[in-house]
């Protein structure tokens, strides 16, 4: 049983064999299996394999599963770290917040000890489950997509190498090899909507809908989702632009895309300039879409769109960076470097704001909206503004955008 498990992961991993590779395991039956399938392939390849446990702090039983993995650590010698997630405000939703924080925990780790890869133990059951869920959501060709086996993210490489692998085999390839693990006592908690779609994973087999079944047609929809993608990537390159921090559409050009490519395009214009992790909902977006129709504005996620002199324009929204500042050679709202003659801590990069914009001639030579303008970096030293390279370049002061046109174009076929 252990040899195709293997296989998965080298077939996965084929070519690119990395000299350090991460593994996150909670000590329950699927991350376990995977931590003994990557025992396997790491001392066959000659791999350091480094383990992590996140403790979220939210079930006392975590402790128990926590030991398991520091034994099963111990009998095959490999390092094994925990990190403590302390950041539950008690607002929200307390699933996808630990997710977001496990991944972010996960990949600072990984960083901080030069580790590229990070193997998860995401299976078939999982796919099934979640199409499941986002199918009672109405989700459309996105939502409903497979799970990536192979993912950049956070600067870090995430690998599933048992997608097409069915919990059930996992579980018996554990028994089979005398190898404890402990489950979850939450997956028996039909609070949960994932344990109760899983329940009725059970009710649908019996009418031939196999977990099998539901990845395969997952699949079918990352595929689709690719097409997409593609169509989307060539309608921007054709269209768009990305000015100083501003993505412009020709309207003509927007007007004549199929619907579905269009609003991928402004969606991803969105996610893109308010560097959000996840798309917005797709009512919000409707919305959006109407009032680019209708030729007036609209703010979402951060982000402000207008359409002026038929152009489309997507910027940061003003209300967004009120209290958005910096020190001179920091990072400014995370996309702009500003640079120059002094770097007296006492001054600070912040938005430019609109009433600045009076006194500087010529700005609308730049060809951007106002409320764009107001949004780019400038530097002052309490009231007295100092710079604005943007609006008004200055060979001293330079602001530089990180990530260019051919990163947002590129981020397009990125999942």
């Amino acid at each position: 049983m252990l040899a195709p498990l293997v296989a998965g992961i080298e077939a996965l991993l084929s070519g690119q064999l990395p000299d350090r590779l991460g593994v996150a395991v909670s000590g329950g039956g699927d991350s376990v299996a995977l931590l003994a399938a990557l025992v396997e392939f790491t001392k066959s390849n000659n791999i350091e394999l480094h383990v992590i446990t996140v403790d979220h702090g939210l079930r006392a039983e975590t402790k128990h599963e926590i030991a398991l993995v520091t034994d099963l650590c111990a009998r095959w010698e490999l390092p094994h770290h925990v990190e403590f997630w302390t950041g539950w405000k008690g607002d929200g939703n307390l699933q996808a917040a630990a997710r977001d924080a496990r991944y972010g925990l996960i990949a600072d780790w990984a960083y901080g000890n030069q580790i590229s890869h990070v193997a998860l133990g995401h299976t078939a059951d999982d796919q099934a489950e979640t199409f499941l869920m986002r199918l009672a959501r109405g989700s459309g060709v996105d939502g409903l997509s497979a799970m990536s086996p192979r993912r950049v993210q956070y600067g870090i490489t995430w690998v599933r190498p048992f997608l097409r692998v069915e919990r059930s085999a996992l579980r018996t390839y554990l028994r089979a090899a005398q190898i404890n693990w402990r489950e979850d006592p939450s997956n028996e908690n039909r609070d949960f909507e994932r344990i109760r779609v899983r329940d009725a994973l059970t009710v649908l087999g019996s009418l031939g809908v196999q977990t099998a079944t539901l990845a395969d047609v997952a699949e079918n929809m990352s595929r689709a989702r690719e097409a997409l993608d593609w169509q989307t990537f060539l309608a921007a390159q054709d269209s768009a632009k990305l000015v100083y921090g501003a993505v412009a559409i020709e309207r003509d050009k927007f007007r004549v895309l199929p619907e579905e490519i269009g609003r991928r395009l402004i969606v991803h214009a969105i996610t893109w300039i308010g560097q959000i992790s996840y798309p917005p909902r797709r009512d919000a977006v409707v919305q959006v879409m109407k009032a680019i129709r209708a030729s007036t504005g609209a703010t979402l996620e951060g982000c402000q769109v207008t359409v002026e002199r038929n152009v489309i324009w997507v910027f940061r929204e003003l209300n967004a960076l009120q209290d958005v500042t910096c020190e001179v050679g920091d990072m400014w709202d995370d996309r702009w470097l500003v640079t120059g003659p002094e770097d007296d801590p006492d001054i600070e990069v912040r938005a430019l704001g609109t009433e600045p914009l009076s006194d500087i001639p010529g700005w609308r030579d730049l060809g951007l909206p106002r409320a764009a303008l107001a949004v780019s970096p400038s530097v002052w030293y309490e009231d007295r503004m100092i710079a604005a390279p943007v609006a008004q370049p200055d060979p001293e002061w330079v602001a530089e955008y990180d990530g260019g046109q051919d990163a947002f174009f590129a981020a397009l076929l990125s999942h």
